[in-house]
């Protein structure tokens, strides 16, 4: 038992650091005026990938002004911060939201995973003082995005904040900094797939931490796993921003755009209600009630919401929702201690059976055990990388193994089996395992040209026409990712 508990200590550390930073006590400061009209003549219309930092040119980001950008006017402004400081990736997706809404929206280039808070903290300073000097931004309507660590560092920024009016975080919350007097007067939108390995995270946030906090905020599922949330999905983050600027100004408020979304909401209601969808009407009605609280009648949801509440259906729901979160909780708990106690055939058979309990369990087990997967695929991810960096081979072999048992098509399993491979100098099994990799989605083609690992197999003409087929999968949206 002991052993077990020191190494899930271990095991919950690197996680964290996996997809947070670490906790400091500086906080990130944005101005409080409205900015002066930009010096600059940046694209309208179009993304930017690359707008270097005046002031250290090290650091970078990524930009969508809306055609409709003028210097006369103040913009609102979502900065975005990815996971592994692809700050090009959510504009790139988000960028059309961004014209219809009228946003500028921004994505760290610098800002990634195991990053200290303290260094954070200065990434996102450089970040706001930049954009908000050359750009017509309205410091009054400052929101922050996050997935993943992205999230986490986004929650930490806002919670420490005051001059930030919402955080929009996805596949994570637990903010990266630690405030013993986190702050209030802000938004929260919580954004997860069903299939999330931080799904649990994201609803206890949403249904427990800020249960008892004045912060206006509200939680979205889809169908995914851990990933940035479609557009159309999103759509829904920047339509929250929209409504709580309504809310705190009502200069903004407009009537005719408030009516028009709500009808959207009240339609998909009427759908479950019409396929006696019970649980997700009452999630949703509670949703439309967060969103459109103080700017129209709720009288007609409330009307749906409150006899719900007392509904012996949903509290049963909510119960075995409780329950399964321990469930799924010990789950993960047992298969983090088989990284260190089970042998290949034992993971092969049992990775097996939980794709079959996947395929023909209830929904409610089958998103459970599709959550334990994506989670096990992390952990020996980092399990594999750790053992490199160790340079440890026969550890790393093992759980590269596990890693491509738990999840085969995972493009980043292949590409670690040809750098172990590579090592061992086998090198026609590593042009395979590449091949492999490129098959399942790899697209980084500068990450494989400067990868030294395979400095012996880049004169070959097989890398070569690997090269050739990451060029073209990268130019083509429709492959995997």
């Amino acid at each position: 038992m002991k052993k077990k508990s020191l190494f899930l200590l271990f095991l919950s550390s690197i996680l964290f650091f996996s997809c947070s930073s670490g906790p400091g006590k500086t906080k990130t400061i944005v101005e409080a005026k409205d900015t002066v009209p930009t010096k600059e003549n940046f694209a309208k219309g179009q993304l930017i990938e690359n707008v270097l930092n005046l002031n250290d040119a090290s650091q970078s980001y990524a930009m969508y002004l809306p055609s409709n950008y003028s210097s006369d006017k103040i913009y609102p402004v979502i900065y975005a911060f990815d996971a592994h400081g692809a700050g090009k990736l959510p504009v790139s997706m988000y960028k059309d939201l961004a014209e219809k809404y009228g946003y500028i929206l921004i994505g760290s280039n610098n800002s990634k995973n195991g990053t200290p808070w303290d260094e954070s903290q200065i990434i996102a300073n450089n970040l706001f003082s930049d954009s908000q000097l050359r750009l017509s931004i309205n410091t009054s309507r400052i929101y922050l995005l996050g997935f993943s660590g992205g999230a986490r560092v986004a929650n930490g920024l806002c919670i420490t904040n005051g001059g930030i009016a919402g955080v929009i975080c996805c596949g994570a919350a637990s903010p990266a900094a630690n405030s013993k007097d986190p702050r209030s007067n802000y938004t929260f939108l919580g954004i997860c797939g069903n299939a999330d390995f931080n799904y649990i995270e994201m609803r206890k946030y949403d249904m427990i931490e800020l249960a008892g906090r004045p912060v206006k905020h509200a939680f979205i599922e889809f169908d995914g796993k851990h990933e940035w949330p479609k557009v159309e999905v999103m759509n829904d983050a920047f339509l929250w921003s929209e409504l709580g600027a309504m809310r705190k100004d009502p200069k903004l408020k407009n009537d005719a755009f408030v009516k028009e979304n709500i009808l959207v909401f009240s339609d998909q209601i009427k759908k479950l209600q019409g396929n006696k969808k019970t649980f997700e009407v009452y999630n949703l009605v509670r949703r439309t009630i967060n969103f459109f609280d103080g700017l129209t009648d709720l009288k007609e949801y409330y009307d749906i919401y409150n006899p719900l509440k007392a509904n012996p259906e949903i509290d049963k729901k909510l119960k075995l929702e409780s329950k399964n979160w321990k469930q799924e909780e010990d789950l993960k708990s047992f298969y983090s201690d088989a990284f260190q106690s089970k042998n290949l055939d034992w993971w092969r058979q049992d990775i097996n059976s939980m794709n079959k309990k996947i395929k023909t369990g209830s929904t409610d087990d089958a998103l459970m055990y599709k959550r334990t997967l994506d989670y096990l695929s992390l952990v020996a991810y980092m399990q594999t990388t750790g053992s490199l960096q160790k340079q440890n081979l026969p550890a790393a072999k093992m759980f590269c193994h596990i890693y491509m048992i738990i999840d085969p098509t995972n493009s980043e399993g292949h590409y670690l089996d040809a750098t172990i491979l590579a090592i061992e100098g086998k090198d026609k099994e590593c042009i395979a395992a590449l091949d492999e990799s490129v098959k399942n989605g790899f697209k980084d083609i500068s990450r494989l040209q400067m990868d030294n690992t395979f400095v012996k197999i880049k004169t070959t003409p097989e890398f070569d026409l690997l090269l050739k087929k990451v060029n073209e999968a990268s130019l083509n949206p429709a492959t995997k990712n």
